[in-house]
């Protein structure tokens, strides 16, 4: 007599619950990964913002020209922001820089950091990038 398969076997079913959870595990690791090396970024772009000002406020007699801070804002930024493919250079305003003691010196950086997974995942809907933005101010010494 053959034997029959009763419903209660269970082979199989750990195969077909782990081909349903992996996708959401993947979307989870990868969203961490995604919104971790933003954070990084952010944290990059305001590093920068400091290294700036300060390098225009702590030389006295000749001040600073403003070519020089933004030239230090791009040499912190290309050494230290995580990119993958072509970074683009973040963009520096300075209104104006120091003339006199206890003068403000305000330096804002911004910098379009493109996501790598978000827009794939998301079939278009939301923006390939987000415009990060710090800004500093120091007194002139």
């Amino acid at each position: 007599m053959k034997a029959h398969r009763t419903i209660t076997e269970q082979r199989g079913a750990s195969a077909v619950e782990f081909a349903l959870v992996l996708p959401l595990l993947l979307l989870l690791v990868f969203g961490i990964v995604e919104w971790g090396m933003y954070m990084f970024n952010k944290h990059i772009i305001t590093n920068a913002s400091r290294t700036g000002a300060r390098r225009g406020i702590v030389q006295e007699i000749p001040r600073v020209p403003l070519s020089e801070i933004q030239q230090t804002v791009v040499n912190y930024t290309s050494t230290h922001l995580v990119t993958f493919g072509t970074p683009n250079a973040p963009v520096t305003t300075v209104p104006a820089i120091c003339t006199k003691f206890d003068d403000d010196l305000a330096v804002t950086v911004s910098y379009d950091y493109t996501f790598l997974l978000l827009p794939t995942l998301s079939a278009g809907r939301v923006s390939p990038s987000k415009t990060i933005t710090a800004r500093t101010v120091m007194k002139c010494e």
